[in-house]
């Protein structure tokens, strides 16, 4: 280990400072001993990164540029599932083995150690290149060899530790926001390839393309799909939402996934003119993205996602709930699940007996450092939202969450702040008592 006091990388301009979220820290877990060291979460500034395919030398080369800061003099932790082949700290060579790995536990699984002490307040630069594989991580899955290319996607999950953008280049918890900038190329290739993301796209060459996602990214927020174009129907429509909005929506399927390209594209329209009337604006520009899987498992991401057929509604939703407002931590993400199976599903429970307490559920847990969203979040965190509609009622219920959207939208929100904003914008103080019991697992039926 050793200390590094200065940030002469920010001051000669290596990589400016970007728009940022400055009360991040304030909801960072705390620190934590690590292995003797006072381990300190990081305040990521913004995230510079380069990629390049080469198709026909099957290399993939990385680099990555994190500026960072932290709120506590001490060892930053973070998150990559990639083998670091060499780094620099503020300009000053270091080894990758002193970008250690540790444990966290089955909730979390393991995180970096940067053990070089870092003064509070003041910026540094991580500076890594490595080759980009599978990542380290539970059921990932690296590049694709298809016929006629590569098949990449960034392929998030919250159900499993270290699957959001820590897997490709490095990246913190989802309290974090920044900004995030990644020029990509595919050199060699010999047939023509699409990438389909959420990022603002510039082309600067044949097969090369500069992404921008904006201050308010979080690691769950990049998606980034690249395919051969012999691979996938691409069609691009202007959907007309309420009050004069228009979107632009981009839908890509796969050649062996369900549904036909006009199918999905009529269930992407129908929802987001569903949602924007129902629950708000649509919050992410003027661009929708979807690109249908050919497989089962889909994801959310900031105004787009990869899915199957038959998910299409559900993960749209999320725009709106997981995305839109977002989970400030993983403690926090049953909710935009619970919320999106109750709402956007159906998920009405109209046989459950009310009159009856069912069995503490906790949704919402409470290890700070926790990476994985609670398996119960569909089915018991949508009964939740049953047993709160039955109390209040399911069209102020509606009405709630909808305000509750609009005045936290492309924000993060926790479950305290939405249990205090539906107490009080319903006026029913029992509901404590419901998330006491079904949200936060407390065994006591008193009110």
């Amino acid at each position: 280990m050793g200390v590094i006091l200065s940030t002469a990388a920010l001051a000669i301009g290596l990589l400016p400072l970007q728009e940022n979220f400055s009360e991040d820290l304030s909801f960072a877990p705390p620190a934590r001993e690590v292995d003797g060291l006072l381990g300190v979460p990081m305040d990521i500034q913004s995230l510079s990164a380069t990629l390049i395919f080469d198709l026909e030398a099957r290399t993939k080369e990385a680099t990555a540029d994190l500026v960072f800061k932290v709120g506590e003099t001490g060892y930053p932790i973070f998150d990559i599932r990639q083998n670091i082949r060499s780094a620099t700290l503020d300009m000053k060579p270091i080894k990758p083995e002193t970008i250690s790995i540790f444990d966290m536990g089955p909730q979390s699984g393991t995180m970096r150690l940067l053990e070089w002490e870092i003064q509070a307040g003041a910026p540094s630069i991580l500076q890594l290149a490595y080759d980009l594989e599978t990542p380290d991580a539970p059921a990932a899955r690296g590049a694709l060899k298809r016929e006629k290319g590569l098949f990449f996607s960034t392929n998030f999950t919250d159900l499993k530790p270290g699957r959001y953008l820590e897997q490709w280049f490095p990246s913190n918890l989802i309290y974090d926001r920044f900004a995030f900038e990644l020029e990509l190329q595919l050199k060699n290739a010999k047939h023509e390839h699409l990438i389909f993301t959420n990022a603002e796209v510039e082309e600067i060459g044949n097969h090369n393309w500069r992404l921008r996602w904006p201050p308010h990214t979080t690691a769950f927020s990049p998606m980034l799909v690249i395919a051969p174009k012999d691979d996938i129907e691409v069609s691009t429509k202007t959907v007309k939402l309420t009050k004069g909005q228009k979107v632009k929506v981009t839908v890509a399927q796969d050649n062996k996934s369900t549904g036909s390209l006009k199918s999905s594209h009529k269930k992407v329209a129908e929802a987001l003119k569903d949602f924007s009337k129902t629950v708000g604006p649509w919050p992410h520009g003027n661009r929708c993205t979807v690109y249908v899987r050919n497989s089962s498992g889909s994801m959310e991401y900031d105004g787009a996602t990869t899915t199957a057929y038959g998910a299409i509604r559900h993960e749209i939703f999320h725009s709106w709930f997981g995305r839109g407002v977002k989970p400030r931590s993983q403690n926090d993400a049953w909710w935009d699940e619970a919320w999106d199976v109750w709402f956007a599903d159906g998920g009405r429970y109209s046989r459950m007996d009310f009159s009856k307490p069912g069995k503490a559920i906790t949704l919402c847990g409470s290890n700070p450092w926790n990476r994985t969203t609670a398996g119960q979040s569909y089915g018991k965190g949508a009964q939740f939202f049953a047993r709160v509609a039955h109390l209040i009622g399911e069209k102020k219920l509606r009405s709630i969450m909808s305000d509750f959207f609009q005045e936290n939208a492309l924000q993060t929100a926790s479950t305290q702040e939405m249990e205090a904003f539906l107490i009080e914008k319903s006026g029913n103080s029992k509901l404590q008592a419901l998330f006491n019991r079904y949200v936060y697992g407390q065994d006591d039926l008193s009110d």
